[in-house]
């Protein structure tokens, strides 16, 4: 009996050192790239003001795990936390988000953030919802008492024009100016915030000079509202505003510029959650990217599968890949799909993948493995993506702070799909075994989206294909 349990441990012992190589990589990504995080540890706090502090302290921490911030931008990180400490007597809620919303945005990486969820269910908005067109902000959704605003232009806010005000907004996020750009518009919604940002002379209102269609100018005050009720919107994306959905129960008695106008949504806009595919004139085929981790019911493997599976290798003219709606999720799920489906494109054929502000993360990261392996007959086209070609992203464990709960996004693996970052010292690992040196992702042919296309249901990314085949 001892001789069978002698050989058996050995030929463990064996097997595990010869399969070690083989699942090394995968040992080291847990170990190096998925952290636990320290648990906060402290006494239950007796004030705001040690509560504050104790969130300070631990938010300190961020940089043992975060690996976005160079040596410079961790010693400001450091010296904002020091200066939100000795203020955190004297801060409003707001006043205190904020500073550690800004100095989380040192980072200058688009994972790396304070979670801006609590701007909208923890702080005031506004019985309005903006969204930048190329040509402007406007509104696009508003609350009973101020419908007739729906469609104007946003001109002013507090007297100070719109596009000067949003670059002094973006310190509080991080990531590129498109990223920046897009979620500056929570703040701006929000009088609690702006007014904490030293933007808006009132936490209670906040007025907004606006640009009718027929060129009228008037400033219209938008009083302050509760903020939104977590358990009916727990989580808001940027481009859910550009979306007509009367589902939500937030938006209960409001309106939507769409609504009345008799307009059909671009097919993009439409069977949100679900997949979309269809074929084109001109023996083309459109599909829209999944994002998240699975497709309804259907792994999203399976669903991407099953939209391509009636087309033969060679068959289409052309392929139509959507990606502005994606911003995140497991880009291991779309690998398979970014290799075959430019297969099913003819040699001599055109591969479109449209982009826009709100493609983030795995979005990015699957555009930039279709790009390679569609080679010249790829096409990246509509407007610049949530982030750059290199960025920081992963992340273990939830960083959480203690007392005030705000959720704290880190990065831990780098990404460089432009070149490739295999040999680098933090190279995610399964970059390391799947990346592809894409180039430049930024559009081949810019196709801004402005109000009035978006407002006539016009898609002027999908008319300019139709325009070519």
């Amino acid at each position: 009996m001892w001789k069978i349990l002698k050989f058996g441990l050995f030929g463990w012992l064996v097997l595990s050192v010869l399969t070690l190589p083989l699942y090394w990589p995968f040992i080291r990504m847990f170990w190096v790239f998925l952290p636990m995080i320290e648990a906060p540890d402290y006494e239950p706090p007796t004030s705001v003001v040690e509560a504050r502090m104790q969130d300070v302290d631990y938010l300190g921490k961020l940089t043992q795990y975060d690996r976005s911030f160079t040596f410079g931008e961790a010693v400001t990180f450091a010296a904002k936390l020091d200066a939100a400490n000795e203020r955190a007597s004297s801060l409003t809620d707001a006043e205190f988000y904020l500073a550690l919303a800004e100095a989380v945005a040192v980072a200058d990486n688009g994972h790396t953030n304070l979670s801006y969820r609590p701007q909208y269910t923890e702080f005031s908005t506004i019985g309005a919802r903006l969204y930048e067109f190329s040509d402007g902000t406007y509104i696009l959704r508003a609350a009973a008492d101020k419908a007739a605003t729906l469609g104007h232009r946003v001109v002013e806010v507090e007297g100070v024009p719109v596009e000067e005000l949003r670059p002094s907004l973006y310190k509080y996020k991080g990531g590129n100016e498109t990223w920046r750009k897009l979620y500056s518009t929570l703040l701006i919604e929000s009088p609690d915030l702006l007014s904490a940002a030293g933007h808006a002379a009132s936490s209670e209102a906040i007025e907004l000079t606006l640009e009718a269609p027929d060129g009228t100018i008037e400033t219209v005050s938008f009083d302050a509202l509760p903020p939104d009720e977590t358990v009916k919107q727990p989580w808001r994306a940027a481009w859910y505003t550009i979306n007509p959905d009367t589902q939500n129960p937030i938006y209960e008695g409001w309106s939507h510029v769409l609504d009345d106008g008799g307009v059909a949504l671009p097919a993009y806009l439409t069977k949100i959650g679900a997949t979309l595919s269809y074929v084109m004139e001109g023996n083309g085929l459109y599909i829209r990217a999944l994002p998240g981790f699975s497709a309804g019911e259907q792994s999203i493997p399976a669903a991407y599968k099953e939209m391509l599976t009636e087309h033969e290798d060679g068959s289409l003219d052309y392929l139509v890949l959507d990606f502005r709606l994606h911003d995140g999720g497991d880009y291991t799920k779309s690998m398979k799909f970014a290799k075959t489906a430019p297969n099913k494109v003819k040699e001599d054929g055109h591969i479109y993948i449209i982009t826009g502000p709100n493609t983030f993360s795995a979005g990015i990261v699957t555009v930039a493995m279709l790009k390679y392996y569609a080679g010249d007959r790829g096409m990246i086209i509509g407007e610049q993506m949530g982030d750059r070609e290199k960025f920081w992203a992963e992340r273990g464990g939830d960083f959480r702070l203690p007392n005030s709960a705000y959720y704290v996004n880190y990065a831990t693996g780098y990404h460089d799909w432009e070149k490739g970052c295999k040999g680098e010292p933090y190279c995610y690992t399964m970059n390391e075994m799947y990346e592809v040196p894409a180039g430049s992702l930024s559009p081949t042919v810019p196709l801004p989206l402005d109000f009035e296309s978006y407002r006539r249901g016009e898609d002027v990314v999908m008319d300019w294909i139709a325009a070519r085949h």
